[in-house]
């Protein structure tokens, strides 16, 4: 007979009640790893899917709800999301935690260009808002300072505002030619040049010049300075045909200029060019050196010296003179830019050949005699005044004849007729210690005896200069 237990049923057997507990227990495991294994899937989709479109938004899965957090740019983005996340399979609810950002436009920033001159490099600097600006830049600084010594630097960039003033910059270049360096800031601040200038009259056409381009736009900062150059100089000479040019010069256009008016003053002579161009100062008086090389036409030979703010000239003239104008023609000429000093004397050579001249080609005496005729008188007249003009020259007159007659009666007719050239000359008050008389005879004819006009050349009076009486 079965055991009744003491609630007075049957009882349970212990191995059933271990059986049911265990059954629970798998049943209880088997629903929480199924749930979270669901959860865990659903977090990796949502995340690889924010991930494929882009977004920078974290998410939270719990069951099947997902959370998103993070900042967008606009409502219309966060909905994408939303509707993105909601799209998942599994996922049963989206809650959006997005915040709402709106992209600040970034603020436009001033143009600026700038340009360093170093050396042969031209440097372009600066941001501007388009290609055709950097064209009209580089193109104006090709055009001052030559294609293959610009640089070009200058970036483009969308948010640079495009001010008035901009399209002025290019028209600088051109007034820039005589920086020795330096180079300039184009900025909303301002024009700021600076660098190196050959003088002041430079640095205020500059300056001028930069004024009327910006006018009211930009204010203009110089800091341009004077360099400290050494002067130009020139030397020159002339004798023989020959011309010779020196000295060192801030351009070649100086130079060329120079040469050209040389050979304009001085035809048909020999022009020996050794000017230089070198980093010199400007200078007024250089614009004087073609009126210095036309007052030593006078002379010949001739020598021009400009160094330390003083021209010298020096050289020989016809007559005493023409020598005595030289100075005054000098000062009108550098007018009052340069000092003077001229060591000018009359060529005695030059003398002797004016009075030669003077008698060429007339008989001043009667036939066969020594006596003066009027019309030779009316000639020696004229000999002593340029005598007269000349003190320090001592001459030697020369008388020849044809070869009519015996040679030593055309010798003795000779040395009468200097003689009388001396005493006419003396008789009009010129030293007698100036003057020698000689007589050659027909030793030393100067065309043929054969015709009467060859004959007549002979016939002659010459000057020529006393050795040592220059």
């Amino acid at each position: 007979m079965a055991d009744i237990d003491s609630s007075g049923g049957r009882g349970v057997p212990s191995s059933l009640f271990l059986l049911l507990a265990v059954w629970i227990a798998v049943i209880l495991v088997t629903l929480v790893w199924g749930i979270g294994n669901a959860e865990a899937k659903l977090q990796d989709a949502t995340r690889a899917a924010l991930q494929d479109g882009g977004y920078g938004i974290a998410v939270d899965v719990s069951g099947r709800d997902a959370t998103l957090y993070g900042t967008v740019s606009s409502e219309v983005e966060a909905e994408e999301i939303v509707m993105m996340i909601d799209g998942i399979p599994g996922v049963r609810n989206v809650n959006s935690e997005l915040v709402v950002i709106q992209p600040v436009e970034p603020a436009p920033v001033a143009p600026q260009v700038s340009m360093r001159l170093i050396g042969d490099a031209v440097t372009l600097l600066g941001r501007v808002p388009d290609e055709e600006i950097v064209t009209d830049l580089v193109v104006a600084a090709e055009e001052q300072f030559g294609i293959d010594r610009v640089v070009n630097g200058l970036s483009v960039a969308e948010n640079v505002a495009n001010l008035p003033w901009l399209g002025r910059v290019k028209d600088v270049f051109v007034h820039l030619g005589d920086l020795r360096s330096g180079g300039f800031v184009a900025e909303e601040e301002g024009f700021t040049v600076n660098g190196e200038v050959i003088s002041e009259t430079v640095r205020t056409e500059i300056e001028q010049e930069l004024r009327l381009i910006f006018g009211e736009a930009l204010p203009i900062t110089s800091n341009l300075t004077i360099a400290v150059l050494p002067a130009p100089t020139f030397s020159a000479s002339g004798s023989g045909g020959v011309v010779t040019l020196q000295g060192r010069f801030p351009n070649q256009e100086t130079v060329d200029q120079i040469a050209d008016a040389a050979r304009r003053l001085h035809p048909g002579t020999t022009i020996i060019n050794s000017m230089a161009i070198r980093e010199v100062a400007g200078s007024t008086w250089l614009q004087s050196i073609d009126g210095l090389l036309d007052v030593v036409t006078r002379l010949d030979p001739w020598t021009i010296d400009v160094a330390e703010g003083q021209v010298t000239i020096t050289g020989l003239g016809v007559d005493t003179e023409s020598a005595e104008a030289i100075g005054v023609l000098t000062e009108e000429v550098v007018a009052g830019q340069l000092s003077v000093v001229t060591d000018v004397e009359a060529n005695p050579a030059a003398v002797a050949l004016q009075l030669t001249q003077l008698l060429e080609g007339f008989d001043i005496f009667a036939s066969d005699e020594a006596t003066i005729t009027a019309e030779g008188a009316a000639l020696l007249d004229e000999a002593i005044l340029v005598l007269r003009d000349n003190p320090s020259t001592r001459v030697v007159v020369e008388a020849h004849t044809d070869d009519q007659g015996a040679a030593q009666d055309n010798l003795a007719l000779s040395q009468e007729r200097a003689e009388a050239v001396v005493a006419y000359l003396v008789a009009g008050g010129i030293d007698s210690g100036r003057l020698t008389a000689i007589g050659y005879g027909e030793e030393r004819p100067i065309a043929d005896n054969v015709t009467d006009e060859g004959r007549a050349q002979n016939r002659r009076i010459e000057f020529v200069i006393e050795e040592g009486g220059g």
